[in-house]
C-alpha cells in the first residue's frame, strides 16, 4: 500500500505536543517520540477532521486505501497513540471513542508558525510514509533495497524465494512489516509458523496465508475450487458441506505429489491476474510439509509473478540441522533463492535511532557507547532501553545520559530480559505468564478461562501492555468462523520464552492444562483450533489421554493433508507418551489408532521397511485384547498387504486368517474385505491362480456394504 502525502501538511500543536505532518515528527516539548507510520497516520486523518467523528470506516479507508483490515487493526493504531500520547481512554484529554463507531479528536489545536501550514478542513487525505521511512527505519537501506529489487522481479514474471535470516530480536519482523507498507496494488497473504511440541498442521503457515488471501479476494476461493480442491478442503470455512463431502470423494487415491501440483497451478494462475506476495514468518518452526512446498516452488519451471518472503532465525536451523538448512544450502548454490542476514546495529546506527528521539543523547558519545555495548547492537534492546532512558529523562529523571546507560542496561541480553520481567507487578507477570504457555499468540477468551477472570480485566490489562510498546502487538484478524474476540501477540519471542521458562515446572503443566480445557471449549463452538495444538498442551500438561486422543486427530489429520512425514512425527510421539501412560482399554484403542496409522504413513514414506511393518505388527497385536476395533480391518490389510510385498507369504496367510476369524465375530465387512484380497494376493504370488480368484471373488459382495 501507498500514501498519498497531502497537498497541504498539518503543522499543529496540541497540549506539549506538536504534529509536523510533512517531516514526519511527533514532537513532546520539543523532543521527537517514535511513533510508527500506520498510527502516525491515523492521527493526522484524526487532527485534520478535530471536533468530527471519524467513523471506523472512514479511517480504515484513509489510512489503509481499499485493502481489507479489521477493527482490531484500527484499534492496536489508536492504542499505539494513546500510548505516546499518554491518553486514558476512559478520561481522554486527545482522542475520543464513540463505542461502535469511531473516533474523534477532542484537543484545542494551535496552528504552527510553520510557512504553509495549517489545519485542513473537508476531505482528508492520509497521511505519507516516505519521510517517517528515513526517521524511523535505521540501518536496514541496503537490505531494503535487495527486498525491493526481488520484488521488481518477481512482478516481471521472474519468480523469488526470499528469506530474511537473523538472530531473535535482530529486525526480521521490522524490516519486512516496512517492505509490504511501501507496496501498492498487491495481493497479499501472511502465514506465521507457530512453536508446537513435536510438529504442528501440515502446511499451516501456508494455509493461513491463503485464508487471509480468499478473505481480501473471493476470487482466490473460486480459483482453489477449480484448480486447488484439496487445498480447498483444508479451509471448511470457504464452502458448504456438501461441497466439502464432494471434495472428499475426489481426495480418493490423491498423493501427497497432486498437492504440491495443485498449489503450484493455483500460484501461477493467480499471478496471472496480479503480482502475488506470499509472506512466512518464523520458518525455523515450520513444518516438514512447508519446507517440501518451497523447494517445489523454488524449482518450478516457467514464469509467475509470484514472490515468497519469510523469516527465520539462522542459528536455529544450523544448530538443530532442521530441513530448512539443506534447502537454503541448495537453493543458494543453484540460485533460485535470494537470503537476506541481518547483522546488528552499529554504533554509528545506534546513534542514529537515539537521534530520532533524544538528539541531546544521541551527541553523548559516552550514552552511545554504552548503549552499544551492553546491547550488543541487537535492534529489540536498542529501542527498548533507548526507549526507558529517555521517558525517565523527560519525566524529570537524572540526566546525566552515560550513568542511565549504565545503570538501566544489564550487562547480557539475558539480564535484559529478566531486568523487564522483574518489573512486572503481580497480576501483569500473572497474565504474561499464561499467556506465555498459550503460545506466541493468544486471545482473550482463551486467557480469561485460564486465569478465572472477567474477559474485561483482561482487555484492560493487556491494553496497559500494549500501550507499553515492550511486551504485546495487536495481532492479524482471526480467521473466518473462529472467535470474535480479539487477540494478541508478543513483541518478541524472547519475551515471552523467558516468561515460559521462569515459571515452575508444576505450574507450567497446570496451566498447560487449562490451557487445553479452554481451547476445546473453544473449538467446541466453532474455532479452527487443530488437534496438534490440543495434544501439545495435554501432553505438557501430564494428561496423557486426552492428549493420546488428540495426536490421534493430528495424525490422521495429517494423512488427509497427504503428508505421511508430518504423520510419523505426530505418531512418534504419541507411541513413546502412551508407552508411560496407564494401561486400560481406551490406552489401547488409541494405541491401535495411532501404530496404524504409523504403518500408513511409514508405508508411503518409508516403503515396505521394518518401520511400517513394526508399526504394523504393535496395531496387530493390541487387537487380540481389542478385537472390535473400528481400525481392526485397515490395520490387517494394511499388514498383509505389506507382508505380502515383501514375500513373506506365510505370515501373510496367517494374517488372512486371522482377519477372517475377527470378521466372523464381529461382521465387518472391513474384516471380510482384507482377509479375501491379502489371502488372494499371496496365493497369487505364490503360483496358485484359481485359489487366488475364489479368494478374491468371496470380497465382491463385501464391497458394497464397505
Amino acid at each position: 500500500m501507498t500514501f498519498k502525502e497531502p497537498s497541504t501538511a498539518v503543522h499543529v500543536r496540541f497540549g506539549e505536543f506538536e504534529l509536523d505532518e510533512s517531516n514526519a515528527l511527533l514532537l513532546r516539548n520539543g523532543t521527537a517520540v517514535p511513533l510508527r507510520p500506520i498510527p502516525f497516520a491515523v492521527l493526522c486523518a484524526l487532527v485534520r477532521q478535530r471536533g468530527s467523528l471519524m467513523t471506523k470506516h472512514a479511517l480504515l479507508d484513509q489510512v489503509w486505501g481499499h485493502r481489507h483490515v479489521s477493527d482490531s487493526v484500527l484499534k492496536g493504531a489508536i492504542s499505539d497513540i494513546r500510548g505516546v500520547l499518554g491518553d486514558d481512554p476512559r478520561q481522554p484529554r486527545f482522542i475520543e471513542t464513540a463505542a461502535r463507531r469511531g473516533y474523534r479528536f477532542v484537543s484545542t489545536l494551535t496552528p504552527s508558525a510553520s510557512p504553509g501550514a495549517q489545519v485542513l478542513q473537508g476531505p482528508a487525505e492520509t497521511a505519507g510514509i516516505e519521510a517517517s521511512r528515513t526517521r524511523s527505519f535505521v540501518g536496514r537501506a541496503t537490505e531494503l533495497t535487495r527486498l525491493r529489487h526481488a520484488w521488481d522481479r518477481a512482478a516481471r514474471a521472474n519468480r523469488a524465494v526470499v528469506w530474511v535470516a537473523g538472530e531473535p530480536g535482530i529486525g526480521k519482523t521490522t524490516l519486512i512489516e516496512h517492505f509490504l507498507a511501501g507496496l501498492a496494488g498487491v495481493a497479499c497473504g501472511r502465514g506465521q509458523c507457530v512453536q508446537l511440541h513435536g510438529t504442528g498442521e501440515p502446511y499451516l503457515p501456508v494455509l493461513e496465508a491463503l485464508a487471509e488471501l480468499c478473505r481480501r479476494d473471493p476470487e482466490a476461493a473460486a480459483l482453489l475450487r477449480a484448480v486447488a480442491p484439496i487445498w480447498l478442503l483444508q479451509m471448511p470455512w470457504l464452502i458448504t458441506p456438501e461441497q466439502r463431502e464432494a471434495l472428499l470423494g475426489e481426495l480418493v487415491g490423491a498423493n501427497p505429489q497432486r498437492m504440491l501440483r495443485e498449489i503450484g497451478e493455483f500460484l501461477d494462475r493467480y499471478s496471472e491476474r496480479q503480482p502475488l506476495l506470499l509472506v512466512t514468518e518464523d520458518l525455523h518452526w515450520a513444518d516438514r510439509s512447508t519446507i517440501e512446498l518451497m523447494d517445489y516452488v523454488a524449482r518450478r519451471r516457467g514464469s509467475s509473478r509470484f514472490m515468497w518472503l519469510s523469516s527465520f532465525r539462522l542459528t536455529e536451523v544450523i544448530a538443530l540441522d532442521q530441513p530448512l538448512n539443506a534447502l537454503r544450502h541448495e537453493l543458494r548454490i543453484q540460485g533460485l533463492c535470494d537470503e537476506i542476514v541481518l547483522d546488528s546495529f552499529s554504533e554509528a546506527e545506534v546513534a542514529a535511532y537515539v537521534a530520532e528521539r533524544a538528539p541531546a543523547m544521541a551527541a553523548d558519545e559516552r550514552f552511545v557507547r554504552a548503549l552499544h555495548e551492553r546491547t550488543e547492537g541487537v535492534p529489540l534492546f536498542v529501542a527498548s532501553i533507548a526507549s526507558e532512558v529517555i521517558d525517565q529523562a523527560a519525566g524529570g529523571g537524572p540526566v546525566d545520559a552515560a550513568r542511565l546507560a549504565g545503570s538501566t542496561v544489564p550487562e547480557s541480553l539475558g539480564a535484559l530480559l529478566d531486568h523487564y520481567v522483574a518489573r512486572l507487578a503481580g497480576p501483569r507477570r500473572q497474565l504474561l505468564a499464561a499467556a506465555a504457555v498459550c503460545g506466541m499468540e493468544f486471545r482473550i477468551e482463551t486467557l480469561s478461562r485460564v486465569l478465572e477472570w472477567d474477559a474485561s480485566q483482561v482487555a484492560d490489562v493487556c491494553d496497559e501492555l500494549l500501550r507499553e510498546r515492550v511486551w504485546l502487538a495487536a495481532a492479524r484478524p482471526a480467521e473466518p468462523g473462529g472467535t470474535a474476540e480479539p487477540s494478541w501477540v508478543f513483541r518478541h519471542a524472547l519475551f515471552r520464552q523467558r516468561l515460559y521458562d521462569g515459571t515452575s515446572a508444576t505450574v507450567r503443566a497446570e496451566l498447560h492444562r487449562k490451557v487445553g480445557a479452554a481451547l476445546e471449549r473453544e473449538r467446541a463452538s466453532g474455532s479452527g483450533i487443530a488437534a496438534a495444538e490440543l495434544a501439545m498442551h495435554f501432553d505438557l500438561g501430564r494428561a496423557p489421554m486426552a492428549a493420546l486422543r488428540y495426536y490421534a486427530e493430528a495424525a490422521q489429520a495429517a494423512l488427509l493433508h497427504l503428508s505421511p512425514a508430518e504423520c510419523l512425527t505426530v505418531t512418534e510421539r504419541a507411541l513413546a507418551l502412551a508407552d508411560q501412560s496407564p494401561a486400560g482399554t481406551e490406552r489401547r484403542a488409541l494405541e491401535i489408532t495411532l501404530a496404524t496409522l504409523r504403518g500408513v504413513a511409514a508405508f508411503h514414506r518409508l516403503g515396505a521397511g521394518d518401520e511400517a511393518k513394526g508399526a504394523y505388527l504393535r496395531a496387530s497385536a493390541l487387537l487380540v485384547e481389542e478385537p472390535s476395533h473400528p481400525m481392526a480391518g485397515l490395520a490387517l490389510h494394511g499388514l498383509g498387504f505389506l507382508l505380502n510385498l515383501r514375500a513373506e507369504y506365510p505370515e501373510a496367510l496367517a494374517t488372512a486368517e486371522r482377519a477372517q476369524a475377527l470378521a466372523a465375530r464381529s461382521d465387518d465387512p472391513l474384516l471380510t474385505l482384507a482377509a479375501c484380497m491379502v489371502q488372494g494376493q499371496a496365493l497369487m504370488m505364490q503360483g496358485h491362480p484359481l485359489a487366488a480368484r475364489e479368494a478374491l471373488e468371496q470380497a465382491l459382495p463385501m464391497l458394497e456394504r464397505a
